[in-house]
């Protein structure tokens, strides 16, 4: 109750300290002498308001005292990883110089034996030797025999090569023929144009395109062979025909 009341402003013992306050003031009135021993001749009077609560005091210290050692250890690591790698960096400079010392210190290769020179003489002289013909024998039986077979081979060549059968080159044409007029008969100038007949010359199927004004033309095919029959050939005969053709006209021409 009194931890719970004490920071409280109300002053429950107010007339107690009234009563000792009248007292007092008699007694000094009185003098020293008419005051009795019994009763009390001043007695500290304290003000609810006046006293102050004790304050606690928190425990920092133990924070910061485990902070301050975990920092010491931390430095101490870092100080022996530097000396420890401080030593290695030392043993590793220390290996390179014995390297490089030794390697200067190495004895210069000796140099190759030259070769001999009187073997490569005596093969000379024996490739000389050998390109004189002691015996004086000519060329010209060498040079006819090699002619005989130039020639055996050359003709072997020939008889296989028309063993091969040969690959004829042929073309689809597609013509378009142009009477002069609608009159002209369609009929009679088809049997003109197919009356045209040579060695790789093939006609194929036709039929009458209707062009206008009544006029109609002849579309026909044929199938020749490149070597033997061109589109040249093929215009001029057609066009021979002056009293049923006008023109003609190449529509399509695909090889085979």
């Amino acid at each position: 109750m009194s931890s719970a009341m004490m920071y409280e402003t109300i002053w429950f013992d107010k007339d107690k300290y009234d009563t000792a306050e009248e007292l007092l003031f008699q007694a000094h009135l009185n003098g020293p002498s008419s005051a009795s021993p019994s009763t009390p001749t001043s007695a500290p009077v304290s003000s609810p308001k006046t006293q102050a609560p004790a304050t606690s005091s928190s425990p920092v210290t133990s924070a910061s005292e485990k902070r301050m050692a975990q920092l010491e250890t931390e430095n101490k690591e870092l100080r022996k990883t530097t000396e420890d790698l401080t030593a290695a960096i030392q043993k590793l400079e220390l290996r390179v110089s014995k390297l490089e010392s030794g390697k200067t210190d190495a004895p210069a290769a000796a140099p190759a034996p030259a070769a001999p020179v009187k073997e490569e003489k005596k093969k000379e002289e024996s490739d000389d030797d050998d390109d004189v013909d002691l015996f004086g024998s000519s060329s010209d039986e060498d040079d006819e025999e090699q002619e005989k077979i130039k020639a055996e081979r050359l003709a072997a060549y020939q008889a296989k090569k028309a063993k091969k059968p040969q690959v004829i080159a042929k073309s689809t044409i597609v013509l378009d023929v142009k009477p002069w007029d609608d009159e002209t008969d369609l009929a009679e100038m088809e049997s003109k144009v197919r009356s045209i007949q040579t060695e790789g010359l093939l006609w194929g199927a036709s039929k009458i395109i209707p062009i206008a004004y009544g006029i109609k033309k002849l579309q026909i095919g044929c199938v020749v062979e490149d070597d033997k029959v061109g589109t040249d050939f093929l215009e001029e005969s057609i066009t021979g025909f002056e009293d049923f053709v006008q023109s003609v006209d190449i529509v399509a021409f695909n090889k085979i």
